[in-house]
């Protein structure tokens, strides 16, 4: 008989812990998370996160630790093996090579203020003294090249050949060039100590601020695509956080627009994103 009566009290005894051990998890599902780890990779734009973000979401009672990558794509991968929450250093065109690459589903969480690319010149004051034979720096990785070359195309200093991929444009797509440019493609690092061997010169917006080039040189600056826009990036099934949500709020919020218009740093280096 005694096997009966152990039978059902087993059983009743596995489904209190089970559901004891349900209740736990949903307790500590509901706990909202409140420590957040942010990867910084090498970019201008850490500095919204330190010297805003980050004081913002402590002040709402969260602790935020920032990690250094010295690539974004460690950072990327720090993110997927859930080491770090999120990263702000990527535009949509590069995530989307990297999740393809990697079989991965990160996703944008906002678009941030974000810095482009612009035309540089020690010789010229004006995009209006193009001339023929002047030559143009540009930098000499295929993603800047080919904002370089868009830029160009844009002033109508040249033409690019119809129905190519304008993210991998490269100096053999040029279809027309009426001014006989004659082009200096270097490492981006290099284009700031050669302005005065050049005529004009393209270079990223970090990298003029890197340099210490007041903004206020810039002769045009890039139109960026929203493709190209600077991102907060996180794994998918943190997307409806309150934490992710809190994060969100506080790029798109008017603290942020006044930092960017009102930092001795970033003044006149961001632009606002399109969406």
């Amino acid at each position: 008989m005694k096997p009966f009566f152990y039978l059902p009290f087993m059983l009743l005894l596995a489904l209190m812990l089970s559901g004891c051990d349900h209740q736990s998890k949903t307790s500590a599902n509901s706990v909202e998370k409140k420590e957040i780890v942010v990867g910084l990779p090498p970019s201008m734009h850490n500095i919204l996160m330190e010297r805003l973000v980050k004081p913002e979401l402590e002040k709402q009672g969260y602790t935020v630790k920032l990690v250094n990558f010295s690539s974004l794509r460690d950072a990327n991968s720090a993110l997927v093996e859930g080491f770090i929450d999120l990263n702000a250093a990527q535009h949509q065109a590069y995530l989307d090579v990297y999740n393809k690459e990697t079989h991965n589903d990160l996703i944008s969480l906002v678009h941030i203020p974000s810095i482009p690319a612009a035309l540089y010149s020690q010789k010229h004051r004006s995009i209006n003294e193009i001339a023929q034979g002047q030559t143009i720096a540009i930098p000499n990785d295929p993603s800047n090249t080919a904002r370089a070359l868009i830029m160009l195309q844009k002033l109508n200093w040249i033409t690019l050949k119809p129905g190519i991929d304008l993210g991998t444009a490269n100096l053999t797509d040029i279809a027309n060039n009426p001014h006989q440019l004659q082009f200096k493609s270097v490492l981006s690092e290099l284009i700031p100590r050669m302005l005065s061997e050049v005529d004009y010169a393209i270079m990223p917006g970090g990298v003029a601020w890197l340099s210490k080039i007041p903004a206020t040189d810039a002769l045009i600056y890039e139109q960026l695509s929203p493709n190209l826009e600077l991102m907060v990036v996180i794994k998918k099934e943190n997307l409806n956080t309150q934490w992710a949500q809190d994060v969100k709020n506080l790029y798109q919020s008017d603290l942020l627009k006044n930092f960017i218009n009102e930092d001795p740093d970033a003044k006149g280096r961001f632009i606002w994103p399109q969406k």
